[in-house]
């Protein structure tokens, strides 16, 4: 099973990767390629279930990279405390001088 997960793990990197290397026109025109070959052999309900679960998953990667833009990294974040921590001491030094 854990093997299995990993194949589909490099499949799914492996994926991600050609459609990163894809440029923009193309990049939609394979989309429209996919729903257009999809489509006809689905029925109305079964195209508006299978597009609202396709808009479903987009909307979690996209609330998943978001956050993780909006999220610092841990190293990141000790370095963003170590500089308050930095310029709260140099503030002190400051007062103290006068």
């Amino acid at each position: 099973m854990n093997n299995n997960y990993e194949e589909f793990k490099e499949a799914v990197k492996s994926f991600s990767n050609w459609l990163d290397s894809i440029p923009p026109y193309e990049y939609s025109l394979t989309g429209v390629i996919i729903a257009y070959i999809i489509a006809p052999n689905l029925t109305n309900n079964a195209q508006n279930a299978f597009g609202n679960w396709l808009e479903l998953v987009g909307q979690i990667i996209l609330t998943i990279s978001a956050q993780a833009s909006a999220t610092p990294e841990t190293g990141q974040y000790n370095r963003l405390l170590a500089d308050v921590e930095n310029l709260k001491a140099e503030i002190e030094r400051l007062k103290n001088r006068n």
